[in-house]
């Protein structure tokens, strides 16, 4: 496959300069061509890429900050020189280092500074600290899920447009043999010189050339909404393999249902949106408490013929009386929760729903084939009953052909039942999350 996609490249890249066969394409390696050049799913990579970018972004708030200052004054003493560093900690713990070097009198003076300052209540815990990274870290979670349930739909879509040609394809064979049966019997009716035949027959042939002029534009539509899916030039011949490999595969409802219910990804970010609002919620409650602040400081000066330190400790107290905002906010949080649960209820019902729906329906198109499997087989037998009273001159062509259409409809919607089935099986490992 690898290969092919390196043939296929240089077959666009050429384009339109050089016209070159490409070899039919496998579902397999429809799907594997539309992960490569699919738009839609490049534009999703690129959402992903930056909700990736914005981890990065989150975690900035703890890279230390340096600041420098050089500074000139009209005196005679003209220089100064600060510095300072602010590091913000987890649990906002905020740190502030301050050097200052001055020249005063002709004497140099430095100061050095620590400064250390924790809300202890009403905030600055380190949930709320850590809530914006925790955020962008559910963000990125979340849109890796959506990324990954857009490649699998991607591939479901491919597998149904894929279904959708062979299914055209495969008609149209049986349809341009119906229309060489159809000039066969004229011939036959000809031969025998009975004017009822021959006018019955050259009515059958027009009818027959509609039908394959019919399934051919199908055949067109349907191949240019493949295309457009896998991210094929719309305006370059694209062919499928027509290998339609009818199999049916046996599954375990209950043990798929498990397997959904812990994998599949729309049940993942709900589960994800849901642990967001619960942090969301956490934070928001301890705001509602009055905030007291602790700030620490230690000054130590050298120069001017002494040296002097301090140190210094302040406890400050805010209690907003009025402060319903917070309040509020918190009270939307908790509905945010409220909202959050029922999501996730509701999206494990649709699951559990859509997969003992999809199994049912693959049941039934199992059955479906094999019904009209055991239907072609009778009515070929009868065919051939007919065909030989005809050629014995026992019945007229019309039961003839009408016994001709019967069988080669069952042979074209025995096609079609199997496509279906195989579609519906694709769809059930998509519902699974495989």
């Amino acid at each position: 496959m690898a290969r092919k996609l390196l043939v296929l490249t240089l077959f666009l890249l050429l384009l339109p300069t050089a016209a070159q066969e490409v070899e039919p394409f496998s579902l397999i390696e429809l799907q594997e061509f539309a992960e490569t050049f699919s738009p839609n799913l490049a534009q999703q990579r690129l959402a992903y890429s930056n909700l990736v970018e914005s981890v990065t972004i989150a975690k900035t708030k703890y890279d230390p900050v340096f600041q420098l200052r050089r500074g000139w004054q009209e005196t005679d003493d003209p220089e100064r020189t600060t510095g300072n560093i602010n590091q913000t900690l987890p649990a906002d713990l905020n740190l502030r280092l301050t050097a200052r070097n001055e020249t005063r009198n002709e004497e140099d003076i430095t100061n050095l500074a620590v400064n250390l300052s924790k809300t202890i209540l009403g905030g600055g815990s380190f949930l709320e600290s850590r809530l914006p990274i925790e955020r962008a870290w559910i963000r990125e979670a979340r849109e890796a899920n959506r990324l990954s349930l857009d490649q699998r739909n991607l591939r479901l879509t491919v597998a149904q447009r894929y279904y959708s040609v062979v299914r055209n394809i495969l008609t149209l064979r049986l349809r341009k043999l119906q229309l060489e049966r159809a000039k066969q019997n004229l011939e036959h009716a000809i031969a025998k010189e009975d004017p009822l035949d021959i006018a019955t027959a050259e009515l059958r042939i027009p009818e027959s050339e509609l039908d394959v002029l019919r399934v051919e534009r199908f055949i067109e539509s349907s191949t240019l909404e493949l295309a457009e899916t896998i991210g094929y030039p719309v305006d370059q011949p694209l062919t499928a393999s027509t290998n339609l490999v009818y199999e049916v595969r046996p599954f375990a409802l209950e043990k798929d249902l498990t397997f959904a219910l812990s994998n599949h990804e729309s049940i993942l970010n709900a589960q994800l949106t849901l642990k967001l609002n619960r942090l969301e919620a956490k934070a928001a409650r301890r705001k509602n408490l009055p905030e007291v602040r602790v700030e620490a400081s230690y000054e130590e000066s050298d120069g001017g013929g002494e040296d002097t330190s301090e140190t210094r400790a302040e406890l400050v107290v805010e209690w907003p009386w009025l402060d319903r905002r917070d309040r509020a906010e918190t009270r939307q949080r908790q509905n945010d929760v409220k909202n959050a649960e029922i999501g996730v209820f509701e999206t494990e019902q649709t699951i559990r729903k859509n997969i003992a729906t999809t199994a049912a329906q693959l049941l039934e198109a199992e059955q479906a084939v094999e019904l009209e499997r055991q239907r072609v087989k009778a009515l070929e037998r009868q065919l051939v009953l007919y065909q030989d009273r005809w050629e014995n001159g026992e019945i007229n062509i019309l039961e003839y052909v009408r016994s001709q259409n019967d069988f080669e409809n069952a042979k074209v919607q025995l096609v079609s039942q199997q496509a279906r089935y195989m579609e519906l099986r694709a769809e059930y490992d998509f519902l699974i999350g495989r």
